[in-house]
């Protein structure tokens, strides 16, 4: 469920960019740090900014990819001191103008294809889940035995083991379960007549007692 619901907001973030796009305004951010994280949202060494920024007097914040340019710098030492620790610098951000909490360090459309591309790796791993989820319900099917049932239930598969039987018993009994199951039932007394009678073929059965079974056939007929 996580999986579904982290390409859910990925693809949800991708789209309002992407629809964002044509009305982007820039403005001035302060980059506050920066830092690499070697694991985030299935996405390796990956850099994050942290920013704010002011519009129309009111200071907005973000948390999103560092332009490759600071990348760069931030390679070669240049904003970061002795400890590495950030010392800031200033990074144009990109922000909707209906509503600023949207906003990026890249551009919309830059920011749309990063954000699709965080999205296909949880796709990838959902569609594996899938797969092997479906794959898994196949196989449990395919080796769940049937069920063997006593007097008391409706049929006694013959090829459950427990049931040594000759072939023409086996025969017999399919016979009797073909023409007296509760499921062909056409009112409820008939399937009652049904019922009972299944019990006293099932129990014949497991008695090896054929003519228990002719028994049953004979009273259905009449």
């Amino acid at each position: 469920m996580l999986v579904f619901f982290c390409i859910g907001i990925c693809i949800y973030r991708a789209r309002q960019y992407a629809s964002a796009a044509p009305n982007e305004r820039t403005t001035v951010a302060h980059v506050v740090s920066m830092y690499q994280s070697i694991f985030r949202g299935l996405r390796f060494n990956y850099y994050s900014c942290s920013y704010n920024f002011s519009v129309d007097g009111s200071l907005h914040t973000g948390l999103r990819d560092c332009p490759q340019w600071i990348i760069d710098y931030a390679a070669k030492g240049k904003y970061f001191g002795s400890g590495g620790v950030p010392t800031g610098t200033d990074a144009t951000v990109y922000y909707d103008p209906a509503d600023p909490s949207v906003n990026s360090l890249l551009d919309f459309s830059a920011e749309a294809k990063v954000v699709y591309g965080t999205a296909v790796p949880w796709i990838s791993v959902g569609l594996v889940m899938t797969v092997g989820y479906v794959f898994g319900a196949v196989l449990r099917a395919n080796q769940r035995p049937k069920r063997g049932v006593d007097a008391g239930e409706a049929v006694a598969y013959p090829e459950q083991p427990g049931f040594a039987h000759s072939p023409e018993l086996r025969s017999l009994y399919l016979q009797v379960v073909n023409r007296n199951h509760p499921d062909r039932a056409s009112n409820e007394a008939d399937r009652a007549l049904r019922e009972r009678l299944m019990k006293e073929a099932n129990a014949a059965f497991r008695r090896g007692d054929a003519n228990a079974l002719q028994g049953v056939l004979a009273e259905y007929r009449t």
